[in-house]
């Protein structure tokens, strides 16, 4: 009875700990707030809110944004236009890039900066918007 008792304590512990209580993939809609040279300032649109997203934020103009962060743009993509809307991957680092790449920044750039990569396969459920 105490193997059984044990065993079953193992796998219930296994499940509830497989579990993802965080169910983000990665992906996220954004809108291309400001853009110069290689650095870029997306406001999430769509998705879940990734961490290291800053709450709200206000540019030189004093127009407020909610869930912006920085971020790089490599010089080799297709660029998207301030106000275009489209799906970025999150990524742990910065993609490498054998382009050249302007390294002036935006002065008034929100301190929260993640790694992205423009993607096609990102699957937001439509709920999520």
């Amino acid at each position: 009875m105490k193997k059984l008792f044990f065993i079953l304590s193992i796998i219930s512990v296994t499940v509830i700990s497989s579990c993802d209580d965080n169910s983000f993939d990665g992906c996220v809609q954004v809108k291309m707030i400001n853009q110069l040279c290689g650095t870029a300032i997306y406001q999430v649109v769509g998705g879940d809110v990734p961490d290291g997203v800053a709450n709200s934020w206000t540019d030189n103009n004093g127009v407020t944004y909610e869930n912006v962060f920085t971020t790089t743009i490599s010089p080799c993509d297709v660029r998207p236009e301030n106000g275009d809307i489209f799906y970025v991957k999150i990524v742990e680092e910065q993609q490498p890039s054998n382009c050249a790449q302007c390294l002036a920044l935006l002065a008034d750039a929100p301190e929260q900066r993640l790694f992205t990569v423009i993607s096609d396969d990102c699957n937001v459920d439509s709920s999520d918007l």
